[in-house]
């Protein structure tokens, strides 16, 4: 006789099994060849259907052991096998076990800075930005190959959120003359965590070069909306930019008409004109990033 467990489990394979199978005849975004890129991991797809067995931890596992049976056949996928990662998932999977997971946390690091006055003055002088590109050597024959390449997709909107983390309010409109990556993402998506270390790793070797980072925060689940757990996040999972919190979708809205804004996470690369160059949407390519990052800092404008 089946008793609730089973039946559970057995719910749950049959949902992701149809899952896949909408997911297998949906056809695939299209994507630009010079400066957007659509990679769509499975957990992508899986953590919508995960949002109907919310707070089961069976599901949490169930997805856990889809994911890997996928990335035995495709090696695109990553495999889930660090149990510290899977013990980490089945906490996150229950909003009341959110303290659990900040009690994993053993290296101490200073809070975020939550900013309180969204009208500080963040503009860049022009002395700091001379004072950048003076640094910064001429574009090579790659680079500027590269760079031709780059079309302008549009100027993006300018960023209205009152609260930041990490920073005081900026504005896209300030930081002319350095070159910004405007990033959505959620605390509690996957490919987000992933895309985390290149992130940091540009952060620390281009921030004196003139990059900036700007996560925004657009929350998918209402845990992710309350911002001492974002506080705790940022400090375990070592974000050192800046973040704005995005709970409205204020931004996230305005980024969907100009530039069809709808997944976590994307990333849009800004030159130091203030014009959205490339777009990459999901994980993976972080080298051919970080060579469009270094040929717009190298770009004369």
């Amino acid at each position: 006789m089946l008793n609730r467990t089973h039946i559970a489990v057995m719910l749950v394979a049959m949902m992701i099994v149809i899952g896949y199978q909408v997911v297998a005849a949906a056809p695939p975004p299209e994507g630009s060849a010079n400066g957007q890129d659509y990679i769509v991991q499975a957990d992508d797809w899986l953590s919508k259907l995960a949002d109907k067995f919310y707070g089961d931890p069976l599901a949490y596992q169930a997805i856990v052991e889809a994911t890997n049976a996928k990335a035995v056949a495709d090696t695109t996928y990553t495999q889930i096998t660090d149990p510290d990662v899977i013990e980490v998932g089945q906490r996150l999977f229950i909003p009341d076990n959110l303290q659990a997971v900040a009690d994993l946390t053993t290296l101490p690091q200073e809070s975020p800075v939550v900013a309180e006055d969204p009208a500080q003055d963040q503009t860049v002088g022009s002395e700091e930005v001379a004072m950048i590109n003076q640094d910064i050597p001429a574009p090579t024959a790659e680079q500027l190959a590269l760079l031709a390449d780059l079309d302008i997709k549009g100027v993006p909107p300018d960023l209205n959120n009152e609260v930041w983390l990490n920073s005081d309010p900026l504005k896209l409109a300030d930081l002319h003359g350095k070159v910004v990556i405007v990033e959505f993402w959620t605390f509690g998506c996957i490919n987000c965590i992933h895309v985390i270390p290149s992130l940091r790793e540009w952060h620390t070797k281009y921030a004196d070069d003139g990059l900036v980072i700007i996560g925004v925060h657009t929350p998918e689940f209402g845990y992710e909306q309350d911002l001492d757990n974002v506080k705790e996040a940022l400090v375990r999972l070592d974000v050192p930019y800046a973040v704005a919190i995005d709970n409205d979708w204020q931004t996230w809205r305005s980024y969907k008409k100009p530039f069809n804004q709808r997944y976590w996470p994307s990333k849009y690369f800004i030159d130091k004109a203030g014009n959205v160059r490339h777009i990459h949407i999901g994980e993976g390519r972080y080298d051919q990033q970080e060579e469009i990052i270094q040929a717009l800092l190298a770009e004369d404008i």
